[in-house]
C-alpha cells in the first residue's frame, strides 16, 4: 500500500538544522509513527518529518532507514518521497546503505527482507546474499549480537562460516556469540540448545557451562511468554519427570505443553505432545490452562486444524477410530480411518507405519487407492511399509500372515522370501518382541524347530519360553506352552523357574482371569472332588472350574453335560448368571447346545426314576427311560 503525503506540512521558514536535528536522535530500533514538535512550535509526524529531510539532505543514510523501519511496523509495501519517486523497504535500505555503508543495521535488515539463498543488488552493483549482508552487519558491527543470530539460522548443524574477518564460526559459536553480546536473548539460548543432544553441554563464552535443558530454562527466564522454549524444554523430560524453572515454579512436560499452548494456542505440535501423554497414560481427557477439556481425539483434531500437512496427526488420529468409524475435522471435513491414514501417506509418502495400518483395515485381496491416485492391495501396502522402513517388524509379521504355509512373495527390493522366513525377519528386526515367538511357534509342530536369522535352533517349546521371557504377562504363551507338556512333566522358564503344566494353566489364568481354556485344562487335571487353589489365593473345585468355563464358553454343550456328571439326581447348582439348574436340566441344556454322543442320553435317561417317566427333549421330542437308554446304545 502507498501513502500520498502533504508536502507543504512544514512551513518553509523552519531553519533546515532544526528539522536535521530530531531525525538525527532516532535511534536505530523505534518504529513509532509518532508526532514531532519542532523548535518553531510545528506538530508534524515522523515520516513527514523525514521525507522533508529527504529533500534537504538526499544523502543522509538515516533518512532512509528510518522510513523503512515505518514502512515495516505498517506492513507497507512503498513509499513517495516528496520528489514523487517511489521506494519500497529494501529501495530504502538500499539507499542507506549506499551513504553509510557501515550503517550495520541496514545491511542487518536488509537480510531479513531476503529468503535463504536469495541475493540482492547494492547499489554500487555489487550482489550480496542474505548470509553475506549479515557477514557485513557483523564486520561493520561486531558487538551487535542480532546479526550473529540471524546468521546462524541461516546454517545447518555443523555447517561453519568465514566472517569477514577470516574467522570461521559454527552454528553454535555464532549462538554463542550471540549471548555474549546479549546475554538476554532468549532466542539465541533456546536454538543453542536445539544444537545440542540430550544430556550435553556446552560451554557459554563466558566460561559457563550449561545443559539443552539450561538453556531452555534460561530461555523461559528472559522471555516467560515464549511457547517453543516451554515446548522444547518439555521435550527434554521423561514421563513423570519434573524440572524446577528459574523462579522456581517446578513443572511436568505435560504443564509446560499446557503452557506452550496457553503462549500460542496456534501452535500444532504442543497439541499433539498432550494427546501422546493421554494415550501413554491412558486417560481419556486434558484440562487446558484456559479451562477447556479436550481427549486425546481433539487434541489430534486441533494439531490437524494449525498443520495441516503433518502426518502424524492424521495417522494417530485413524489410531483412535474402529474401522468404518468417521471423524469430523475441525474444518467440517468427515473422514474415516482409512481415510485419515491415506491422508498421512499423502504427506509423507514414506510414512512406513501408514502404510502397515491402512493394510490392516483391507480384507485378503482387497485393494485401495491412494491419494495420488495409485491402486494398491493389501500385500502391496506391507510390501511399500517395508521398503520405506525394512527394519520395522511388523509388516514383515503381517505380511506372512497373509501367506500360506510354503508360500513365497517378492518384496520391493527383488528378495524373495517365504510366510517362515517373513516371520523370521520380523524377529530379526525386533528380537525382544514377545507376539512374534509366540507366533512363530504355534506355526510348528510336536518336536519340530526352526533356525533364527542369528543362527540359533529353536522348538516350539523354546520359543514360547523366548515369549514368556519377553512378556511374563502374556497369558497365551504359559497355556500353549503348558499344552506341550505331559501330565507331571516339568519346564524350567528362561528365568530359571521350574514349572508343571498345571503350574503354567495357573499362571496364565493369574494372567487373565477370563483366559477359560486354562480353567477347562485345569478340569482335565483334577479328579472328582478335588480342589485347586489359583495364584491369587481361591480355592476352585470340579464344579467351580466347569462354573468358569460356562462362564466363558456357554455355547459348549460337553461342559454342562460334564457339570451335570458331578451332581447327584436331585441336586441343583447356579449358573454364574444367577440361572439355577438340576442336573437333568444341565444334561437337556447340553443336548440343546448340540450335543449328540450316546453319554448324554443315557444320562438324561438315568435321571428318571423308572421306565415309564417320559421327558420332553428340547426338539420337543417325549422320551422314556427305556427309549433314552435304547438311544444311548444306539450311538455307543
Amino acid at each position: 500500500m502507498k501513502r500520498k503525503h502533504d508536502q507543504n506540512n512544514i512551513s518553509s521558514n523552519v531553519d533546515n538544522d532544526a528539522l536535521l536535528q530530531p531525525v538525527m536522535a532516532f535511534d536505530h530500533v523505534n518504529r513509532d509513527q509518532q508526532t514531532i514538535v519542532l523548535p518553531s512550535g510545528e506538530s508534524t509526524t515522523k515520516e513527514q518529518l523525514l521525507l522533508k529531510v529527504i529533500d534537504l539532505y538526499p544523502s543522509y543514510a538515516n533518512t532512509y532507514y528510518q522510513l523503512a523501519l515505518i514502512l515495516e511496523s505498517e506492513n507497507r509495501s512503498s513509499i513517495t518521497l516528496n520528489n514523487g519517486q517511489s521506494m519500497t523497504t529494501e529501495q530504502l535500505y538500499l539507499k542507506s546503505i549506499e551513504y553509510d555503508p557501515t550503517s550495520h543495521s541496514s545491511y542487518y535488515n536488509l537480510a531479513n527482507t531476503l529468503s535463504n539463498g536469495e541475493s540482492i543488488k547494492l547499489n554500487n552493483g555489487q550482489s550480496m546474499t542474505k548470509q553475506q549482508l549479515y557477514l557485513k552487519s557483523i564486520e561493520s558491527d561486531p558487538t551487535n549480537s542480532n546479526p550473529y543470530y540471524n546468521l546462524a539460522t541461516t546454517l545447518s548443524r555443523g555447517e561453519s562460516i568465514t566472517l569477514n574477518n577470516g574467522q570461521s564460526m559454527t552454528k553454535q559459536q555464532l549462538y554463542l556469540k550471540s549471548i555474549e553480546y546479549d546475554p538476554t536473548s532468549h532466542s539465541s539460548y533456546h536454538n543453542l540448545a536445539n544444537t545440542l543432544s540430550r544430556g550435553e553441554s556446552i560451554t557459554l563464552n563466558n566460561g559457563q557451562s550449561i545443559t539443552a535443558q539450561q538453556l531452555f530454562l534460561k530461555s523461559i527466564e528472559y522471555e516467560p511468554t515464549y511457547y517453543l522454549s516451554y515446548y522444547s524444554l518439555a521435550n527434554t523430560l521423561s514421563r513423570g519427570e519434573s524440572i524446577t524453572l528459574n523462579n522456581g515454579q517446578s513443572m511436568t512436560a505435560q504443564q509446560l505443553y499446557l503452557k506452550s499452548i496457553e503462549y500460542d494456542p496456534t501452535y500444532s505440535n504442543s497439541y499433539y505432545q498432550l494427546a501422546l501423554i493421554l494415550k501413554a497414560e491412558n486417560r481419556s481427557s486434558i484440562t487446558l490452562n484456559n479451562g477447556q477439556s479436550m481427549t486425546a481425539q481433539q487434541l489430534y483434531l486441533k494439531s490437524i486444524e494449525y498443520e495441516p500437512t503433518y502426518y502424524r496427526s492424521y495417522y494417530n488420529l485413524a489410531n483412535t477410530l474402529s474401522n468404518g468409524e468417521p471423524i469430523t475435522l475441525n474444518n467440517g471435513q468427515s473422514m474415516t480411518k482409512q481415510q485419515l491414514y491415506l491422508k498421512s501417506i499423502e504427506y509423507d509418502p514414506t510414512s512406513h507405519s501408514s502404510y502397515h495400518n491402512l493394510a490392516t483395515t483391507l480384507s485378503r485381496g482387497e485393494s485401495i487407492t491412494l491419494n495420488n491416485g495409485q491402486s494398491m492391495t493389501k500385500q502391496q501396502l506391507y510390501l511399500k511399509s517395508i521398503e520405506c522402513d525394512p527394519t520395522y517388524f511388523n509388516p514383515y509379521h503381517s505380511l506372512a500372515i497373509t501367506l500360506s504355509r510354503g508360500e513365497s512373495i517378492t518384496l520391493n527390493d527383488g528378495t524373495t522370501m517365504t510366510k517362515q522366513q517373513l516371520f523370521l525377519k520380523s524377529i530379526e528386526c525386533d528380537p525382544t518382541n514377545s507376539y512374534l515367538y509366540y507366533n512363530l511357534a504355534t506355526k510348528l509342530s510336536r518336536g519340530e524347530s526352526i533356525t533364527l536369522n542369528n543362527g540359533q535352533s529353536m522348538t516350539a517349546q523354546q520359543l514360547y519360553l523366548k515369549s514368556v521371557e519377553y512378556e511374563p504377562t502374556y497369558y497365551r504363551s504359559y497355556y500353549n506352552l503348558a499344552n506341550t507338556l505331559s501330565n507331571g512333566e516339568s519346564i524350567t522358564l528362561n528365568n530359571g523357574q521350574s514349572m508343571t503344566a498345571q503350574q503354567l494353566y495357573l499362571k496364565a489364568i493369574e494372567c487373565d482371569p477370563t483366559n477359560f481354556d486354562s480353567y477347562d485344562k485345569l478340569l482335565i487335571i483334577l479328579s472328582r472332588g478335588e480342589s485347586i487353589i489359583l495364584n491369587n489365593g481361591q480355592s476352585m473345585t470340579k464344579q467351580q472350574l466347569y462354573l468358569k468355563s460356562i462362564e466363558g464358553d456357554p455355547s459348549n454343550y460337553y461342559l454342562f453335560c460334564n457339570l451335570a456328571n458331578t451332581l447327584s439326581r436331585y441336586e441343583t447348582i447356579t449358573l454364574h448368571n444367577g440361572v439355577r439348574m438340576t442336573k437333568q436340566q444341565l444334561l437337556l441344556e447340553s443336548l440343546r447346545k448340540g450335543h449328540r454322543r450316546s453319554m448324554v442320553y443315557k444320562s438324561i435317561g438315568l435321571t428318571l426314576l423308572n421306565n415309564k417317566q417320559t421327558i420332553t427333549l428340547p426338539n420337543g421330542e417325549q422320551m422314556s427311560r427305556r427309549q433314552l437308554l435304547q438311544k444311548a446304545r444306539e450311538l455307543y
